[in-house]
């Protein structure tokens, strides 16, 4: 399947002279309409023009000369600065929780949004935690950097990986307990300054551990 970007205002008329004016063109996602439609969203920078836009536009279904699928632009669409683009939308329409763990989506996600961004670090590595300690078996008392020390141990942790070599063992218990020094404990000892994306980007890394507390593993 193909798709061409469509004709813009202000832009040159033609397909051939819209695509010799374009300097960068990056498909942002597309979403499948009814029937033989679809709606794309693409980034798009032309040449001799300082700003960057995003194009809107619906693209219909058809043949090329060779029977190939195409999908071809209609004039169906509307193009606007990035900037206001991610003003209209909002920050958190963009923001793809499907990629978060679904502890952190329940747990740490809504205070994000409600702009708790401490409470929301705190509840995610939290999360983390917690689940370091069920999976490895420790107990209540083991907290913090010393549990990750112990639980990801290259020689005897519970949950360090056999399978793989000795030096990438050790890195992960570096990994879980600097991300517990370093996200943790800052937000559950003084105030930390921090924005929206800011405070995302520590769900993901939360996210990410704890989908490798819950890998296979081999025991050591």
């Amino acid at each position: 399947m193909r798709c061409y970007i469509g004709q813009i205002k202000t832009m040159p008329t033609t397909r051939t002279e819209t695509m010799k004016a374009i300097e960068i063109q990056e498909q942002i996602g597309e979403v499948q309409l009814a029937g033989y439609n679809l709606v794309r969203l693409s980034r798009v920078k032309y040449k001799e023009n300082p700003n960057t836009f995003i194009d809107i536009r619906i693209f219909q279904r058809g043949y090329d000369d060779a029977g190939e699928e195409v999908y071809y632009p209609t004039k169906k669409g509307v193009q606007l600065l990035e900037t206001r683009f991610q003003h209209l939308i909002g920050k958190w329409t963009i923001i793809p929780t499907a990629f978060l763990h679904p502890l952190i989506v329940d747990r740490a996600f809504p205070l994000l949004v409600a702009g708790k961004f401490e409470s929301a670090i705190l509840q995610a590595f939290k999360s983390v935690e917690v689940a370091v300690r069920s999976a490895a078996g420790l107990k209540p008392d083991d907290i913090g950097t010393a549990l990750m020390r112990k639980a990801f141990d290259p020689t005897r942790g519970p949950l360090s990986d056999g399978a793989v070599p000795m030096a990438e063992r050790e890195a992960l218990a570096h990994l879980f307990a600097g991300a517990i020094g370093f996200y943790k404990n800052p937000c559950s000892h003084r105030d930390v300054e921090m924005d929206f994306i800011q405070g995302f980007e520590m769900l993901m890394i939360a996210s990410h551990l704890l989908k490798l507390v819950e890998r296979p593993r081999q025991k050591v």
